[in-house]
């Protein structure tokens, strides 16, 4: 006793509890961290969700495509047209996807994703219409680029691909038939490294033997 208080004597966990002590907080941060990550995908999914139900469009409407990944024949991108087109959409590919109709000079892929699209209001006033859409040319680089495979199907007599897209997230991924991909080398390389998936290439070597 010193002054009729009695000493305060730290409290001293041996190394065994202290590891766990740390291994139990570690625990718990762990698990909210978790929960938080998890909140926020719930978060982004509904807001994405939200905003793709806003981004719906029906066969033979006429929307305007963003050129950013296109260019034209504008001298430099700063110049360039933001959006282009009058284009009909001819088909829905999936909640994400449209399949649009472009001048049949134009050699790109014309399946695009829905944040490319916008609706196209047409004016009352025939002097506020948009110019003749102007010449298109695209580069490998600035194409609406495959990032990877992810899966495969037969779709009725065809096959279709599920495709990863560059800087897109898996929300975006979209089914794609065989012929609109355009690059049979790549579908057999992916076959080759997933032997265990349907290909239609099995069928082709089967009928050739």
């Amino acid at each position: 006793m010193d002054g009729g208080t009695a000493n305060e004597t730290p409290v001293s966990l041996s190394v065994p509890e202290a590891a766990r002590v740390k291994e139990r907080i570690d625990n718990i941060y762990n698990q909210v961290q978790h929960h938080l990550e998890k909140a926020r995908e719930r978060y982004k999914e509904a807001a994405d969700q939200y905003r793709i139900k806003e981004l719906q469009y029906s066969i033979g409407d006429e929307v305007l495509l963003s050129t950013k990944n296109i260019r034209t024949e504008r001298p430099t991108k700063k110049l360039d047209y933001k959006w282009i087109g009058p284009y009909l959409v001819k088909k829905k590919i999936n909640e994400v996807a449209y399949e649009i109709e472009l001048p049949s000079n134009v050699r790109i892929h014309n399946v695009f994703h829905v944040s490319l699209l916008k609706k196209y209001i047409r004016p009352k006033d025939p002097a506020r219409q948009l110019p003749k859409a102007p010449p298109l040319r695209i580069t490998e680089e600035e194409g609406y680029v495959i990032k990877d495979i992810k899966d495969v199907r037969r779709r009725g007599k065809g096959w279709e691909y599920l495709v990863i897209w560059e800087g897109y997230s898996e929300a975006d991924n979209t089914w794609e038939p065989r012929k609109s991909l355009n690059d049979e080398a790549m579908l057999r390389a992916w076959h080759e490294r997933h032997p265990n998936k349907p290909s239609p290439y099995k069928s082709l070597a089967l009928a050739g033997s």
